[in-house]
């Protein structure tokens, strides 16, 4: 299997792991089931690494050989992918919110305007 490949499996799995605990794990077992996640992560980079190196050894130029992964960044970057986006029950409570609200929009306005001009031509 490609490096590639393996480093999306790896961050794919960290980034559903980080979802099911939410945006910052709070409690004392979310917080050690993340540590775990984050140890199991980098354990897979690591590996992923060891590849590149091999890969990177064998390729006569330095043009053809692969940069090494990063395993603080890409920690950063899923932890900050998932405080860029509201959790998902946020997203259903802000839609339903905006489905059940009862105030006039610019829209309906609108709308109530050309139906009484309508009317009166």
């Amino acid at each position: 299997m490609c490096a590639r490949e393996e480093m999306r499996r790896a961050r794919e799995q960290l980034r559903s792991a980080r979802r099911a605990l939410c945006q910052a794990p709070s409690s004392p077992a979310n917080c050690r089931l993340w540590k775990q996640q984050q140890a199991q992560f980098c354990t897979q980079v690591a590996d992923v690494n060891v590849k590149v190196d091999r890969l990177n050894v064998i390729v006569p130029t330095l043009y053809q050989q692969i940069a090494r992964f990063d395993i603080a960044k890409e920690q950063q970057t899923i932890v900050d992918e998932q405080a860029a986006s509201p959790p998902a029950h946020e997203q259903q409570h802000t839609a339903a919110a905006a489905a059940n609200n009862s105030s006039v929009t610019l829209t309906d306005v609108l709308r109530e305007l050309k139906a009484l001009f309508a009317a009166r031509t």
